[in-house]
């Protein structure tokens, strides 16, 4: 194709107009696009995605203090002693699981003459706790001692003391009963059970206490109700303030460091509970399957739970006139001795009857003084479940000290430390890979400076909280993994992660078209048109 000629005039203007047009084409490219680009992505930290991935990778361990004291008025010999510390040590570090590992640090030594004196003056089971007291959480001391009336059978202190009474065994046979001791008051079963609960592991038989409890939560709403469907006939009194403070407090106290529980009552008229009861021989009952649809109707009539914290409930309810005494049977109808059941990470109920109940059943009016020692008896025992802190133990004659207090003992604080340490850990470590996962396949999220700081602090604390389990120290362990646990569900719930994740790319294209099309078409051909002249220069008419 032929290119016109035109004059000298004509062809400087026209290569002013294409070098005009090549610099706009040039400064859309260069400065135009990299600032569209940068002012429209998504503002994503980098986060430490390596260290998250390897945190499930890292097997836990605590270690376990473990002093063995022999103070039996028997010279045994250091041999005796030393193949004992073997034997212990051999059989306590059997059936490490996979991903979590228990260390123990054994000692075996003979008693020093001031506690053989000690313990010579005992005369009462409660005066054992004076007996090597101490205040290491990680740290079990099993002292064995000759067979008396008093020390008849193992026998378990306030703190971490175990008196065993020494029948004669040889160093393997009294290895083994003093490691089944230890892995039952250390509550090892549970701790990996809590663990493969945490991590989503399959369990070949579902663990109650698991199911029954809450999961770990920095704070716990617990509400106290009393319901009175017939305040015009039956005058309740109940104390509650009394109640908390003499019987709940003390639990309370012991936790107040790990966990913030909050406490409310609520006195509730005119409102009954669901469900039918059964009637007997002068009494009503409802039966063990009745009890769900008891649990359901109340749930709305309790109030609004405005807090992020998990909310347990306690009812108190005082059967009508007309259907009292009201007893709850379990699944062989036999009447439950506490009149009262547990609903697994609910609450429980508790029905009251008077102890007139029965007599003057249809008197019209009549007087109902709760008595609080028996209702927080029974709640109390419920909380506990519901906070997975289980007193029972495998070994039936294994004797525990009773103090006659709500408060945790230091054997059960340092089971309940380690157990729920271990849980922490594993549910922060999911909490930080679900998050890394999500965030890697969607690209579009946005992933602030917030966010960043938490998911840091959480991977920090989790490492920490490894740390100082290694070291055996619960309570810093626990408070670091507790600190994961909510760095890890900050970041993991943070708002601005749902900014722009519904906002599809075809939206993009629906509002980016019209708004570039227009301008870059014109840009474009200019653009076009200035390379065809540049290369194809026009000739030049001669004079």
């Amino acid at each position: 194709m032929a290119v016109d000629a035109v004059t000298e005039p004509e062809f400087g203007e026209k290569r002013v107009h294409h070098i005009a047009a090549l610099c706009l084409g040039i400064f859309c490219i260069v400065v135009g696009v990299p600032l569209w680009w940068k002012t429209t992505e998504v503002y994503r930290v980098s986060l430490p995605y390596s260290d998250i991935q390897h945190l499930s990778d890292t097997k836990i361990e605590y270690l376990t203090q473990v002093e063995v004291v022999w103070a039996v008025n028997k010279d045994v010999g250091s041999v005796f002693l030393s193949d004992l510390a073997v034997q212990l040590n051999r059989q306590l570090e059997k059936k490490d699981q996979p991903s979590l590992t228990s260390r123990f640090e054994v000692i075996v030594r003979e008693a020093e003459k001031a506690e053989l004196a000690a313990l010579e003056k005992i005369g009462a089971v409660s005066d054992l706790q004076q007996i090597m007291p101490s205040d290491a959480l990680h740290k079990y001391s099993v002292i064995i001692t000759k067979t008396s009336s008093l020390l008849s059978q193992p026998i378990l202190a306030l703190n971490n003391n175990i008196f065993l009474p020494y029948n004669g065994a040889a160093e393997s046979a009294l290895a083994a009963q003093i490691t089944q001791l230890l892995k039952d008051v250390m509550r090892e079963s549970t701790v990996v059970k809590n663990l493969e609960a945490a991590r989503r592991m399959k369990i070949e038989r579902p663990d109650k206490s698991s199911m029954r409890s809450f999961r770990f939560h920095p704070g716990y709403d617990v509400t106290f109700t009393l319901m009175v469907p017939e305040p015009e006939r039956v005058r309740v009194d109940w104390d509650i303030e009394t109640g908390i403070k003499d019987y709940l407090q003390p639990l309370k106290a012991s936790l107040d460091e790990y966990i913030d529980i909050s406490i409310s009552s609520q006195v509730l008229y005119f409102i009954g509970i669901g469900g039918r009861p059964k009637k007997g021989d002068g009494f009503y009952f409802f039966q063990e399957q009745d009890l769900p649809h008891i649990i359901n109707p109340l749930e709305s009539k309790l109030g609004s739970h405005a807090s992020n914290n998990p909310g347990m409930n306690f009812i108190v309810y005082i059967p009508t006139v007309n259907k009292r005494p009201l007893f709850i049977h379990d699944n062989k109808g036999v009447p439950v001795p506490s009149n009262s059941f547990l609903s697994p990470r609910w609450g429980g109920v508790m029905i009251y009857n008077s102890e007139s109940s029965g007599v003057n059943s249809s008197q019209p009016d009549s007087n109902v003084n709760v008595d609080m020692h028996k209702v927080m008896e029974v709640f109390i025992s419920q909380m506990r479940l519901l906070l997975n802190i289980n007193a029972q133990l495998m070994t039936e004659e294994l004797l525990i000290v009773q103090t006659g207090s709500a408060r945790l003992q230091q054997w059960e604080l340092s089971a309940w430390l380690r157990s729920r340490c271990v849980e922490n850990l594993a549910a922060a470590t999911l909490t930080l890979q679900s998050l890394a996962q999500l965030l890697e396949e969607i690209g579009n999220i946005v992933i602030n400076d917030e966010i960043g700081k938490e998911v840091e602090s959480a991977v920090a604390s989790i490492k920490d909280s490894q740390r100082q389990l290694l070291l055996g120290d619960l309570h810093a362990a626990f408070l670091a993994s507790r600190a994961a646990v909510e760095a890890s569900e900050l970041a993991f719930f943070h708002p601005s992660l749902l900014e722009l994740l519904y906002f599809p790319e075809d939206q993009k294209f629906a509002i980016y078209i019209p708004l570039f099309l227009p301008i870059s078409i014109p840009i474009l051909t200019s653009v076009l048109h200035a390379i065809k002249f540049f290369r194809r220069p026009p000739k030049i008419k001669s004079e």
